[in-house]
């Protein structure tokens, strides 16, 4: 897994991403490892009930990314599909990076892992550092 991790890292730095979600070749110096056995578990009610979308790697990735990520790049392996998912430019936000590693079996689509780094809004890489709360955040009142 660690293997997987390396190599993911190591594509993505050798990727550029779509130019108007990043202008330069991301760095990514850690990520977190997010969950996807419950997502799985959805994904395989879904095929059962043979909807369209589960059919598609890029549609099952932009699925688990959700609303406020747009798919940059998708890389085919030997045995996988990697995506590369960008969140929205925001202010309030650091943007995020979500690495999703699909594979098929048996002619259905399973998720084998997902990651997700962040740039704080002055950082120079995706990484999982701790990013300052915008000023008018602070001073803002509860």
């Amino acid at each position: 897994m660690k293997f997987l991790g390396l190599l993911t890292l190591l594509i993505l730095n050798s990727l550029v991403l779509a130019p108007k979600a990043l202008a330069l070749q991301p760095i990514i110096v850690s990520y977190a490892v997010q969950p996807v056995s419950h997502f799985n578990q959805q994904l395989r009610v879904a095929q059962e009930q043979h909807q369209p979308w589960t059919e598609d790697p890029s549609k099952i990735s932009n699925q688990y990314a959700g609303g406020k990520f747009t798919l940059v790049s998708t890389q085919a392996n030997k045995d996988s599909i990697l995506t590369y998912q960008i969140s929205e430019l925001s202010k309030q936000h650091p943007q995020m990076l979500l690495i999703i590693s699909l594979k098929q079996d048996a002619k259905l689509w399973q998720i084998s892992s997902a990651q997700l780094a962040w740039k704080c809004n002055d950082g120079q890489h995706f990484g999982t550092d701790r990013c300052k709360i915008a000023e008018h955040d602070m001073n803002a009142t509860p």
